[in-house]
């Protein structure tokens, strides 16, 4: 990786993927421009927050004016009529004022066409890329891409065997993202390895104990939940290094950006081979007035920052405060606890942790300074600032009221799962019950149907179990899981252990009617 400037920063496809550079870049919350080449293909993708928001390629059917005319929305003699039909925006603007299409219909298009830009260029394996976050682009070019769905769909077409191999290091760790991104349906079986972190980290090898699946296939969902949003993955290496996304975040730059005019060839011509971006004009943000913030020790603001849940809580100020305190809260923690100020203690463990913070802070200020990006963050967020206003009139803690939170995620998964179960649709009853377990791991019951439901499935016997087992440790004195138990042996063909589990529960409860009927049939086999 080779880097021409402090702020651009240059690799190999081979290296970091596009689907991996996505990930990043959306997690980070970078602004710029990703430029791919693979030998004459060259594509152009810019980001505002993370989220990628437009693409262009030099491939012409991914140029508008050729979506049109092969889906038949538009004529060659209509497309002749329009002065400039081979840039987009001005295409854009004419079938507008012409009425050929509508502004909806026109954002489908656009849409669709980055889709497809990125799933091209996802599927190269060769060739480089340059990221710079000095590019922005004019609000009329801006479109809402569902990241996490395009990113996850590409990570389960992976084959296997290249899964496996980008979890070389046996040292990284992985642990669940909460929330989980919306709008995803998760296999029975990604949803059994994603309910298996239970608040924890852990290792690769540690995952591929706990899933029970085969190598390939334990790596292949890994890989597509990290690339999904639904776990975090530490200790790799990454294509952007702390230290560069620390200098991108404390930058202090406005982008103003002429806007760009790729120079594509008419219909009747050859396809065009270069996309060609014009000139970037780089301001500096004016300085503004540091103010005084209320007296915080560095540890103290170090534990603020690391436990926050969401930006609001980094600054310590509540979700309706006045921008221009934030913009004061933040210059203020900036003067004092900028890393840069800590140069003694550099390559020290404290170190980082200020790096970290100062990172984090960064980014909570770019995206609550102004008002259409703190807009979009306060809608994502909505859940969870009313959860905090709640709190705040109650007077709960924030442990309080997640665990009031997750008792009733747990009994709502549950019934769910339960009705699925004794309508003997398992496929569907096994993630629900999953996720009960997840969110209440000390309840037998739910430990029991869940065991229960995993059993439909052979390949899950050795879960099954486990499960069955977990609600027997954990409510010894229950008749119906050990009951459920042994049910479970005697289907399996383990009739010694399925014995021994009711002589057992006989011990304990002597009357047991159905212990008895049981233990009975089996002496009879």
């Amino acid at each position: 990786m080779e880097s021409s400037n402090s702020l651009e920063i240059k690799g190999s496809l081979q290296t970091n993927p596009l689907a991996e550079l996505l990930h990043e870049i959306a997690r980070h919350q970078f602004n710029g421009s990703l430029r791919l080449s693979n030998e004459t293909n060259k594509t152009v993708i810019y980001f505002d927050a993370g989220e990628t928001i437009f693409a262009v390629s030099n491939a012409r059917r991914h140029r508008l004016f050729e979506m049109l005319l092969q889906m038949g929305k538009i004529n060659q003699d209509q497309l002749l009529v329009i002065a400039d039909f081979t840039s987009d925006a001005a295409l854009k603007d004419n079938l507008l004022k012409k009425n050929l299409l509508n502004k909806s219909e026109i954002d489908a298009l656009f849409k669709r066409q980055i889709g497809d830009i990125l799933q091209t260029a996802a599927l190269w394996e060769t060739g480089e890329w340059i990221f710079s976050p000095l590019v922005r682009l004019k609000n009329e070019m801006r479109f809402e891409i569902v990241l996490n769905k395009l990113l996850i769909d590409l990570a389960r077409t992976l084959p296997a065997g290249k899964a496996a191999q980008k979890f070389r290091n046996a040292h990284e760790a992985f642990s669940a993202i909460t929330p989980m991104p919306v709008g995803i349906n998760l296999s029975p079986h990604e949803w059994f390895v994603y309910s298996r972190f239970e608040n924890s980290a852990f290792t690769r090898d540690e995952i591929q104990s706990l899933s029970g699946l085969p190598e390939t296939a334990t790596f292949q969902i890994l890989y597509s939940l990290w690339l999904g949003g639904f776990v975090k993955r530490q200790n790799y290496h990454a294509a952007f290094s702390e230290r560069y996304v620390s200098a991108v975040v404390s930058a202090r730059l406005a982008v103003v950006k002429n806007e760009s005019k790729p120079i594509f060839q008419t219909p009747k011509q050859a396809a065009p081979s270069a996309v060609k971006i014009e000139s970037i004009e780089v301001t500096e943000t004016p300085v503004e007035e540091i103010a005084a913030v209320k007296p915080i020790s560095l540890e103290e603001y170090l534990v603020r920052v690391e436990s926050a849940t969401n930006y609001y809580e980094i600054f310590a100020l509540p979700h309706d405060v006045a921008t221009p305190e934030i913009k004061k809260t933040y210059f203020g923690l900036a003067k004092r606890f900028h890393p840069d100020l800590f140069r003694k203690e550099a390559r020290t463990a404290l170190h980082q942790r200020i790096q970290n913070a100062f990172t984090k802070l960064a980014r909570a200020y770019d995206t609550l300074k102004g008002a259409n990006l703190r807009e979009v963050y306060d809608f994502k967020m909505r859940k969870e600032i009313a959860e905090m206003v709640e709190r705040q009139k109650t007077g709960a803690t924030r442990e309080e009221a997640d665990t009031q939170k997750q008792v009733a995620q747990a009994a709502e998964n549950f019934e769910q799962g339960f009705n699925y179960l004794m309508n003997e649709e398992y496929e569907a009853a096994i993630p629900c019950l999953a996720r009960a377990v997840f969110f209440a791991p000390d309840n037998a019951r739910f430990h029991a149907y869940y065991g229960k439901a995993l059993a439909a499935d052979a390949r899950q016997q050795h879960r099954a179990e486990a499960e069955l087992q977990t609600a027997v440790k954990l409510d010894g004195q229950n008749a119906d899981y050990r009951i459920m138990l042994a049910e479970f042996f005697i289907d399996i063909e383990l009739l010694k252990r399925a014995e021994g589990e009711l002589n057992r529960l006989l011990a304990i409860a002597p009357d047991n009617h159905e212990a008895r009927r049981l233990l009975d049939s089996l002496k009879k086999k």
